[in-house]
């Protein structure tokens, strides 16, 4: 998402390393999809950071794609629809489909696949084209990653939107940690996550430890 502010000095590369040295399987050079799921501020972007380096490392070519650019609505617009009713919250906000035929595409050995990429302060979305010939694996970072199917690998961000709200606090999104409402979708997501969490192959803990115990 175009407008984030992500701090790097906060990305965690030995979980990273550790990860693909347990799990040796992820590091073949055919063509794979790793989901990493969690709440708000969990550290799914800093993780996807970190794993992109860590494949680079291994000579291989990593493409990160956001599930915040697949929301089917600019941020305006779906801030407005929400407050229509937290029916409105979920996984349908993603547009689930789009990301699995751009999923299967890679895997398909396509050279380039389309994706959407959301302009957060101008609220609106946008199409950006991706050279993937090169690259062995698409990492998908969000909310709901878990909600869909072309993985091969979902890993777990253990932290909850209670714990995370200093790390919220820094982020460039206006007020939302002081906003009661934003409070109730975070409550409903941390639901909703935890509703596909047994899904997971490994996670990483408060501390950002990779575990590969179940919790």
């Amino acid at each position: 998402m175009i407008g984030e502010v992500i701090d790097s000095s906060k990305i965690n590369a030995s979980a990273a390393k550790q990860l693909l040295s347990v799990f040796t399987e992820l590091t073949g050079k055919h063509k794979k999809v790793i989901a990493i799921a969690g709440e708000s501020g969990s550290g799914k972007t800093h993780m996807a950071l970190a794993l992109k380096a860590a494949f680079s490392a291994l000579g291989q070519q990593a493409l990160i794609l956001h599930m915040d650019d697949f929301y089917i609505l600019p941020p305006a617009l779906n801030h407005q629809n929400r407050l229509l009713g937290m029916q409105n919250v979920g996984p349908q906000e993603v547009d689930l489909q789009r990301m699995q035929e751009v999923l299967s595409q890679f895997k398909n050995g396509a050279q380039t696949v389309l994706t959407p990429v959301v302009h957060y302060y101008e609220n609106k979305i946008e199409e950006i084209s991706y050279q993937v010939e090169d690259v062995t694996v698409i990492i998908v970072e969000g909310t709901y990653a878990f909600y869909q199917n072309e993985t091969d690998f979902n890993l777990f961000m253990s932290r909850n939107y209670l714990q995370t709200r200093e790390l919220r606090e820094k982020r460039s999104r206006g007020n939302e940690v002081n906003d009661p409402f934003i409070e109730k979708v975070l409550e409903k997501e941390h639901e909703l996550v935890l509703a596909k969490k047994e899904k997971a192959n490994a996670w990483i803990d408060y501390d950002f430890n990779l575990r590969c115990d179940a919790e």
